[in-house]
């Protein structure tokens, strides 16, 4: 079973990857605009349906990472319990953070389209602004509780708890965000938007793939 949890894992951050690209893929000519720079340009062109496939993949995407969580936090309590079942309940929050963060990014960029039918970019960015200060203290939450499972996995690598290669500590969301965000930096153009927007995801199903690494 937890084999089949850690392949739905590694599945499940590919959806989001999936639901990243749907959101986030805006093309050339992007501006970020607003007051904290929340708002992009380009989402005015989007159609709408993207925003609302790319909330129902985040949210099957989630459940699906959170069960592979599951499976790689119990392998680790098979050796270290206390390391094994922090996995799972940081784990278990971080899934549930990422689909909120993920479905209110879309729901904003809706507000922001719905606001300019009849109203202006000054409209929406008041809005926008407004929700977006309330929302901050969770998302920092959010954020917070997705990276705590990477330390705990580079943890049970290094000190036995999952038998896998030690190369394997460079498989998790914050190396592969670091790459999106050089390639971006290397180019600010070419890499606008891809490969960036999905690395963290990328990140996320590597949790999945080093519990099956473990298993097999």
């Amino acid at each position: 079973m937890y084999l089949v949890f850690s392949i739905l894992g590694l599945i499940g951050g590919l959806l989001c990857c999936v639901g990243d690209v749907l959101f986030d893929l805006k093309g050339k000519g992007n501006e970020k605009l607003g007051t904290s720079k929340n708002i992009d340009s380009n989402w005015v062109k989007m159609a709408d349906w993207r925003f609302g496939l790319s909330i129902a993949l985040a949210l099957v995407g989630d459940a699906m990472v959170g069960l592979g969580f599951y499976s790689i936090g119990m392998q680790i309590a098979e050796t270290y319990s206390l390391l094994g079942y922090l996995m799972i309940g940081f784990g278990y929050f971080g899934s549930m953070a990422g689909i909120f963060i993920h479905s209110f990014v879309c729901i904003q960029a809706l507000i922001y389209k719905g606001a300019l039918i009849n109203g202006s970019l000054q409209i929406a960015d008041d809005i926008l602004e407004k929700l977006y200060k309330q929302i901050m203290p969770t998302f920092a939450t959010g954020y917070i509780s997705l990276l705590v499972p990477t330390v705990l996995v580079i943890i049970a690598i290094l000190n036995g708890a999952l038998d896998v290669p030690k190369i394997c500590v460079i498989l998790n969301p914050i190396v592969f965000l670091m790459i999106g965000i050089t390639c971006r930096k290397i180019d600010p153009v070419k890499f606008q938007d891809l490969p960036g927007i999905i690395m963290p995801s990328i990140g996320l199903s590597m949790f999945g793939l080093i519990g099956i690494l473990n298993l097999i």
